[in-house]
């Protein structure tokens, strides 16, 4: 099924900038499999001339002439011709450049595959750069890889021997809410954040969605199928990327199951704590997890949760079931799903109301960051949490937001009340306080802002 490219602008525009230049340029793109990196250079290049090359985890000489056959094939030249390193194949590439009218575009997509089976590439590349490329500056380098440590330490860290040659640096991310209903523009607006929840916002799962047919439907299809293209995805992206994935397996069903700290994942797997910081730290590489702190006052309080939502739903609601699915048993558990989502997608719907604050430009005030709260409560002798803290620089003031997926039947003015007995823990002078529902009615509006609430509406956001 074909989907309109969409959303990455800016990226699209950053590289123009740097394709329009008048030097040498050199731009990192990184992010994790099937992100759209590929479909992003792809698009970039359709009108310039360019050579193309994506590695392939194979031996340093297959690589070499794999890479020396797409220069053939642009220039012209015969196929077959050997390079006895990647040194003089960067030669050819210059007097390539030359000949053309515009400025030449390289691209090596995947090159941590090219690098780990043959180191010196990095070094030839710095050779190259540094007494061919930015003396005849005709030339635009693309290089783009999925691992994401790989790229940071091996290409952009100090250690690196093309450390400081790079000119732009991007890194894609998962697709916003905003962005999903671009690329689903006719999908019911409420059935987006569930297709968010389930793809984790990557453009090829999204592709996966079959905007004409039912939620349920596109459920079963992605995940409830012996031969549903997202039934194995995590755990195979695991095994590729980590080595023990059982260790990291545990630790993922422990999150799912609400264990947030170390010591409770430790427990959970059966470790030790001072041990889990190393496979925790590998999965927030890999964007799988993220490590949360409250986001203003005492930071001692750490906690553990699912940054890809994809992951969270996989090992929410499919972890475990594999037997089940094979076996066809899945009526009952896609309904048990549907009617789980609404209290699944609470923290989906959080991400979704931050997005929709970072893009606005009317605020009372300039976030520095947003992110969550959680401290004790002394008069009720437990710990209470605050969806959504957006302070500002020295933290003074701070755009607070509590996020009820609800409709408006579902809405009391209790919430609002112990919104407040919330908002006035919080270390922090002057707050703004904002409600984000799924749906609010008349009634609701009016209690909210004769408190000083505003009620934002998902239906609103877009």
């Amino acid at each position: 099924m074909d989907h309109p490219f969409v959303a990455r602008e800016r990226e699209l525009a950053g590289l123009e900038r740097l394709y329009q230049s008048p030097n040498f340029e050199l731009a990192v793109i990184s992010g994790r499999r099937r992100i759209g990196k590929t479909a992003l250079i792809s698009r970039f290049i359709e009108d310039k001339p360019a050579i193309y090359y994506q590695g392939v985890e194979t031996t340093a000489t297959n690589n070499r002439r794999f890479f020396a056959e797409r220069v053939a094939e642009f220039s012209g030249d015969p196929t077959g011709a050997i390079y006895p390193d990647f040194g003089k194949l960067f030669d050819r590439i210059q007097q390539v450049a030359d000949q053309q009218s515009q400025k030449l575009v390289v691209v090596i997509d995947e090159y941590p595959y090219v690098a780990a089976t043959d180191p010196a590439i990095s070094s030839l590349l710095q050779a190259a750069i540094d007494h061919q490329f930015k003396a005849h500056r005709n030339i635009m380098l693309i290089l783009c890889g999925s691992a994401i440590s790989f790229m940071e330490h091996q290409v952009l860290g100090a250690k690196s021997p093309l450390y400081g040659r790079r000119t732009m640096q991007l890194k894609l991310h998962p697709f916003t809410i905003f962005e999903v209903a671009q690329f689903l523009p006719t999908v019911p607006k409420p059935d987006l954040l569930a297709y968010l929840a389930l793809t984790g916002g990557i453009p090829q799962y999204l592709s996966f969605v079959d905007p004409q047919r039912s939620l349920g439907e596109n459920l079963t299809a992605l995940y409830l199928d012996p031969l549903a293209p997202l039934l194995q995805e995590p755990t195979m992206l695991i095994a590729q990327e980590l080595r023990t994935p059982a260790t990291y397996n545990g630790i993922l069903e422990a999150i799912a199951e609400g264990k947030t700290s170390p010591n409770q994942i430790a427990q959970a797997i059966g470790s030790q704590t001072g041990a889990l910081y190393h496979y925790l730290d590998n999965l927030i590489d890999l964007e799988i997890i993220e490590k949360q702190v409250p986001v203003v006052g005492p930071k001692r309080r750490t906690s553990y949760r699912f940054k890809d939502e994809m992951y969270r739903f996989w090992f929410t609601f499919i972890n475990g079931q594999t037997e089940r699915i094979n076996r066809g048993r899945t009526k009952q558990m896609a309904k048990q799903i549907l009617a789980d989502l609404p209290r699944f997608l609470g923290p989906t719907f959080e991400r979704a109301c931050a997005d929709w604050l970072w893009a606005q430009e009317d605020l009372p005030l300039e976030p520095r960051a947003i992110g969550r709260w959680w401290g004790p409560n002394p008069a009720k002798h437990r710990q209470e949490e605050l969806d959504l803290v957006a302070p500002a620089d020295h933290d003074q003031a701070a755009i607070v937001g509590e996020c009820k997926w609800r409709a408006a039947d579902q809405l009391t003015p209790a919430m609002l009340t112990v919104f407040q007995e919330r908002l006035r823990l919080l270390p922090v002078a002057t707050t703004y306080p904002y409600f984000f529902v799924k749906q609010a009615g008349p009634d609701f509006k009016r209690v909210a802002a004769a408190q000083g609430v505003t009620v934002v509406d998902y239906q609103d956001f877009f």
